[in-house]
C-alpha cells in the first residue's frame, strides 16, 4: 500500500493494490475509488486533496507501535 501526493494536480492518492484498474466509480464528488476487474479496490484517489482535507497532518510512516508488513512471498514480518 502506498500513499502519493500529487502537488501540480493537487491529487492524493492511495495505493491499495499495484495493478491498474478496470473501472472507476465516484463515490462522493472528488473521491473516486478505483476497481479491479472483479471489483477489488485497488485505489482511493481525493481530487482537490488541499481543500478536501487537512494536508498539514498528513504522516507517511511513523506510526505509534510496531507496522505489520504482510508478503505474500514470505511468512510475514513486523518493523
Amino acid at each position: 500500500m502506498n500513499i502519493a501526493y500529487f502537488r501540480d494536480m493537487d491529487s492524493l492518492y492511495v495505493e491499495i493494490s499495484p495493478e491498474n484498474p478496470a473501472q472507476a466509480w465516484e463515490a462522493h464528488e472528488g473521491i473516486v475509488l478505483n476497481l479491479s476487474e472483479d471489483g477489488r479496490g485497488v485505489g482511493i484517489e481525493i481530487e482537490k486533496a488541499s481543500l478536501a482535507t487537512n494536508l498539514d497532518i498528513l504522516k507517511i510512516g511513523g506510526f505509534p507501535g510496531q507496522v505489520e508488513i504482510i508478503d505474500k512471498n514470505t511468512s510475514g514480518s513486523t518493523h
